[in-house]
């Protein structure tokens, strides 16, 4: 079988069940009694072992297949695992995502699997051989009265489309499904026979207490399943009566075929990032197109071509609404990271801690997604290095051994916010300032004035660190600074509070697209400029307030302080600088300031886009958008413009 054309599926799914086998393997280490977890571990080593099976993968199967019987372990003892035994299963699935990504790369697993095959069975005790087989290897059970010991059995036949890619591997997954929803007596194909199964009908008869209608909706659900139906194969009274045959009128709950002969799990398909961002860049022509179309067709007095116009606009945004959806994913797909690094770091460092995971549903654009998970890895290190002390340590300061990393996900308005806290030791202004003053960040005068907040925004600066030692965890001052960069690439901020003794708080706002985003359309030096909106905290008119100069700079006079001045006109143009008769109030990083322009033009929604690295570098823009007469409009960085003003801010 030709499985070229099978390798992105392989390859997404993959990762999928490698993902999940390592938050499982985490969370069966401390809740070693978690049925549900042990259950779920052997469904997706067993998938993740028929796919790559079928794929060719020997390397990978034999490993999986390895780790299967060390699994085994779970159902047959109580407490769980020994921790050597959780390092082992750890490092083969890093050696499994390892291979996975040389399958993406070169298109071979290049995976030794040996030494830890021999590491796996030397966790391997000695099997009772009188111990009774759960399954049979036959195709049909051979009795099934004896089988059952007087509970109701049923048969459950599951019919692939004819279409189908991979059977072998949705045999897999229909036969794992069941397996967790009862306990299966015999099987077709057997367990052995799985991995070359090439045909379309599968059966499995089993004992369960889920109705027929859930066992037919459960494996419905499975891809490519076309066709479900569920008998009675040994009822109550049978069993009684020491029959096992199947009546002769049995009772039957089936799933409807659908038509084109695809199941409910059909409906879910994969699609190629790259068609996504496509399939938005066309969204944004559409809607600069109508918007055209709307200017010309408000003048041309054409009867119906009003109605008409409207109808093309509410379709149009139910299309915009509906391509920015598909484009949403759950944070879920970073977070999941994160248990299997909380867990090895702390074990390196001696540490005892709780990581806590809140809004894990939270969405998020794909392309914010894929770019958040190194910024949030920094934190969770630092926090784990720097931020929670050891035990005793903790003790001494009157708090639990066990120290807590809070990671959480909100929406709030057009934005998501990210938070890690943690109740560590919280940023010490005297250390800091001290590492700055040694490091030649700041002079010796300047370390007294340092207090909490100033030494946070110290932890920032390009090449800081508190670390005595650089350690392959921390310590080599790339981490914060590299997380602001990061974010701010992303539209979003950076802000991180904290308390001596209490712990320490990240927070990450980003928007929730970085596609279509909602901006104050204002004018400077004769050209228009978007300023997100979600950065703005007021727009006042210059001539109702006092504009004074401070050591040759401009600042604007509020009721609640004094702003610097950043005149957009000059910042962002090259002529003589207009008169300008507004002032925008933007959050930036280190606080507000004041973005003077000529004029405000009202709040818009665009479709932006990239600039060219060599025209965003030190521009203070972040994109561009076109407007609906052809005109684009740059859109405002509020933190690189506020670089400008920094020197003023702290004169």
């Amino acid at each position: 079988m030709e499985t070229s054309e099978y390798l992105p599926m392989f390859l997404a799914e993959g990762r999928e069940h490698l993902q999940e086998l390592n938050l499982a393997v985490v969370r069966i280490e401390e809740r070693p009694d978690d049925q549900e977890t042990v259950d779920e571990i052997f469904r997706i080593a067993h998938s993740l072992k028929g796919m790559s099976a079928t794929m060719g993968f020997a390397g990978m199967a034999a490993l999986t297949h390895e780790m299967e019987d060390v699994f085994e372990l779970l159902r047959q003892r109580k407490g769980g695992l020994p921790c050597e035994a959780i390092d082992v299963l750890l490092e083969c699935l890093d050696a499994l995502s390892a291979a996975v990504d040389a399958i993406d790369e070169t298109g071979s697993e290049q995976i030794e699997p040996k030494p830890l095959i021999q590491r796996l069975k030397a966790l391997i005790r000695e099997r009772d051989a009188s111990e009774p087989e759960a399954e049979t290897g036959t195709g049909a059970p051979v009795d099934l009265a004896e089988l059952a010991d007087g509970r109701r059995v049923v048969q459950v036949s599951a019919t692939l489309s004819e279409d189908v890619q991979i059977p072998s591997v949705r045999a897999y997954m229909v036969l794992s499904a069941l397996a967790e929803l009862g306990e299966t007596l015999a099987c077709n194909p057997a367990p052995d026979d799985v991995e070359t199964f090439a045909g379309t009908e599968i059966d499995a008869w089993m004992v369960s207490e889920r109705t027929d209608a859930e066992l037919a909706a459960v494996v419905g659900a499975v891809s490519d399943v076309a066709q479900v139906e569920v008998f009675e194969a040994v009822s109550d009274a049978a069993v009684d009566e020491g029959e096992a045959t199947t009546p002769d009128e049995p009772k039957k709950e089936a799933a409807p075929k659908k038509p084109g002969g695809h199941g409910k799990g059909s409906s879910t398909v994969r699609v190629d990032a790259e068609r996504l961002d496509q399939l938005m860049h066309f969204m944004g022509e559409l809607v600069l197109h109508r918007t055209q179309v709307e200017a010309l067709a408000a003048d041309a007095g054409v009867p119906g071509l009003s109605q008409a116009m409207q109808n093309l606009t509410r379709t149009s945004h139910a299309l915009q609404a509906m391509v920015m959806q598909v484009r949403m994913i759950p944070v879920e797909a970073v977070f999941l990271r994160f248990p299997r690094l909380v867990r090895d770091l702390s074990t390196k460092l001696g540490k005892q801690v709780e990581l806590e995971l809140v809004g894990k549903d939270t969405e998020l654009d794909r392309t914010v997604v894929d770019a958040l998970g190194d910024p949030l890895v920094h934190l969770i290190r630092n926090s784990l290095d720097h931020g929670l002390e050891g035990p005793e340590e903790r003790k001494a300061a009157g708090k639990p051994a066990t120290g807590t990393i809070h990671l959480s996900a909100r929406h709030a308005g057009g934005n998501v916010v990210i938070e890690v806290r943690d109740d560590g030791r919280g940023v010490h202004p005297a250390k800091v300032a001290q590492k700055a003053v040694e490091r030649g960040i700041i002079g010796e005068e300047a370390a007294a004035a340092v207090d909490g907040a100033k030494a946070v925004e110290l932890l920032f600066h390009p090449g800081f660190s508190t670390a005595d030692v650089a350690t392959d965890i921390s310590g080599r001052g790339v981490g914060m600074d590299a997380v602001r960069t990061s974010i701010r690439e992303l539209g979003g901020e950076v802000l991180m509070t904290s308390e001596l003794g209490e712990g320490t708080v990240a927070q990450i706002r980003l928007p929730l697209t970085l596609a279509i985003m909602t901006a104050l359309l204002v004018e400077a030096d004769g050209r228009p400029f978007a300023i997100p909106l979600d950065r703005i905290e007021r727009t006042v008119r210059l001539a109702d307030h006092t504009v004074r100069s401070v050591a040759g700079s401009r600042m604007l006079v509020m009721r609640d302080g004094v702003l610097p001045i950043v005149d957009a006109s000059e910042r962002f143009g090259g002529g003589a600088r207009p008169e300008a008769g507004y002032a925008v109030v933007v959050r930036g990083a280190a606080g507000p300031l004041a973005v003077t322009v000529s004029a405000l033009f009202g709040q818009r929604e665009l479709v932006t886009r990239p600039l060219p690295p060599e025209v965003a570098e030190n521009s203070a823009l972040s994109g561009a958008a076109v407007m609906s007469d052809g005109q684009i409009a740059l859109i405002v960085d509020c933190d690189a413009v506020e670089t400008a003003a920094t020197a003023i801010a702290t004169a």
